[in-house]
């Protein structure tokens, strides 16, 4: 019998039929054919994959093209779902949004990348791809950025060097020492900002959801455009209010 502390051996198969499905996310849908040139695969193997998953309901297929399936988000839902505290941290960022009239948004971090959960959006509010489940890299969001900054420095190095730094916008930051620094401020300030860094022409206030002596359990993150996040608001107001949505919401979780 293998215990636990065997060193661990990803199965192929099992790669191969999650990069088919990120492919076809990706494409917005697939037929065998582009798959099989892709993976270099032959068309009958391909055939096999999608055809096993389109049976257990994570890929549904449209006039020869496989798009992905419901049965994600019935898993998504599930996992979401255990997290007890996201609903009442929901109803604070409805709060939030609906004050402000602006884009209120919460990521939780797993495997080093973030994940939105909730995106409350107020009567002003810029609309963007920010959809439920949608994953990001951390170092080029406020809310990612508030995470980084209470993890340990070791964690933060294997983060970036897994998923690097990769440069959504000529905002971004890109350097990793420069990163760093950062994120010292951010300790300081206890919250943190993206002037720009993941979509040009929209900026944001990030603070971390920590009501434990562990790892956060998410960060909230305040966005709007440019234009209108300016001035004393921007770099006063906001923060405020996100840090003070933050505290509200850890003192209440932590209590409760």
């Amino acid at each position: 019998m293998v215990g636990d502390s065997s060193p661990s051996r990803p199965l192929k198969t099992v790669e191969t039929a999650i990069d088919i499905v990120d492919a076809i996310q990706r494409s917005d849908g697939s037929d065998v054919q582009e798959l099989a040139r892709e993976f270099d695969l032959a068309q009958s193997t391909v055939h096999g994959y999608v055809k096993t998953l389109e049976n257990r309901g994570y890929l549904t297929v449209d006039d020869g093209e496989y798009h992905v399936g419901l049965e994600f988000l019935n898993k998504g839902g599930h996992a979401r779902k255990r997290k007890r505290e996201y609903d009442f941290i929901i109803g604070k960022l409805d709060d939030l949004a609906e004050q402000t009239g602006e884009r209120v948004q919460f990521i939780v971090e797993e495997n080093g990348r973030g994940y939105y959960i909730h995106t409350s959006i107020g009567e002003n509010a810029v609309h963007v791809d920010a959809h439920i489940g949608k994953k990001i890299h951390l170092h080029a969001s406020s809310a990612g950025k508030a995470i980084l900054a209470t993890l340990p420095e070791e964690r933060v190095h294997q983060i970036l060097d897994r998923w690097g730094m990769p440069e959504y916008t000529q905002h971004t930051v890109t350097d990793r020492e420069e990163l760093f620094d950062e994120l010292h401020s951010i300790r300081e300030m206890g919250y943190a900002t993206s002037e720009q860094e993941s979509i040009t022409g929209l900026r944001a206030v990030g603070a971390p959801i920590q009501p434990y002596e562990s790892n956060p359990i998410g960060a909230i993150s305040f966005s709007g455009p440019a234009h209108r996040l300016t001035g004393d608001w921007y770099a006063e107001e906001v923060p405020n209010l996100v840090l003070g949505v933050a505290n509200e919401i850890e003192l209440d979780l932590k209590y409760q």
